[in-house]
């Protein structure tokens, strides 16, 4: 993670986590996904949070909370990026070898099903759990379930 800058990082960890598919029986079968919307979630909630945790005790008792609600505002509003840096690292990291069997199954019965070449290349060697996203974003784009 040193080789590269934090924005390339965060670029990373959105890209990741925007692979997933949105469906919900992949918790069940993936426990990276959990992480995936739990990101999803931070992305979503934590400014607007950060800004509430900020004002409302400013409003309610006024200046005095200043310093300590810009703490806390500021820990809230950092927890995306956090989640994303630690999607970009997972995302490199090799599947293990039951993942990355059933990612070959996969990719196997994607190219025997294919009438052409997909779109997307799919690794062969040491697959990543990025490889393992883009593989569940083909099959739920392009196949029937």
């Amino acid at each position: 993670m040193m080789n590269s800058s934090l924005m390339q990082q965060l670029k990373l960890g959105n890209e990741y986590v925007n692979l997933w598919p949105q469906r919900a029986e992949l918790g069940r079968y993936f426990s990276q996904y959990q992480g995936v919307v739990a990101t999803r979630f931070t992305k979503k909630y934590c400014l607007p949070l950060a800004i509430l945790v900020m004002l409302i005790p400013i409003m309610a008792f006024g200046s005095e909370f200043l310093n300590t609600t810009s703490v806390y505002a500021l820990f809230i509003a950092s927890l995306p990026a956090q989640a994303l840096l630690f999607m970009a690292k997972q995302s490199k990291q090799s599947l293990p070898p039951s993942l990355a069997s059933w990612y070959m199954q996969g990719v196997e019965r994607i190219q025997q099903s294919a009438t052409k070449e997909p779109a997307v290349k799919f690794k062969k060697v040491k697959p990543s759990f990025m490889d393992l996203a883009k593989l569940l974003d083909y099959s739920y784009k392009t196949m029937k379930h």
